[in-house]
């Protein structure tokens, strides 16, 4: 049906909608990354150190049968321990931070138990 008139084309609906480019964003460099990991570092060490400041805990007396004890048994070769520990079932790594205190203070002379006791007295 050609009726020699051109066509009329509808200015909207003969053009696709503009094309919206997404710009991906700039990868970060090594330094910014760097930058950004020690910033959430530093935060979670400050909320770290909030918490350990402000929350008040309680201090189980099974506690000194599980450190105390056989921290003192490996400095000074006498004291209780548990089954556990003879059982080998305990790890070693939470007494031995007390024993390496004693150990120093055995070592520069201080040797009267109320005062190697006092240094980790939790009350």
């Amino acid at each position: 049906m050609n009726t020699g008139h051109p066509a009329t084309v509808n200015a909207r609906k003969g053009r696709a909608p503009p094309l919206r480019i997404k710009r991906r964003p700039i990868p970060p460099t090594d330094a910014q990354s760097l930058l950004l990991d020690r910033r959430i570092l530093l935060v979670l060490l400050c909320i770290r150190i909030v918490n350990a400041l402000t929350i008040n805990t309680f201090f189980q007396p099974d506690e000194y049968y599980q450190s105390l004890e056989p921290a003192w048994r490996l400095v000074f070769e006498y004291g209780e321990t548990t089954w556990e520990w003879t059982e080998g079932i305990r790890g070693f790594l939470y007494p031995s931070l007390f024993a390496t205190i004693w150990t120093v203070l055995k070592t520069i002379g201080v040797k009267h138990p109320d005062i190697l006791v006092s240094c980790f007295n939790i009350t």
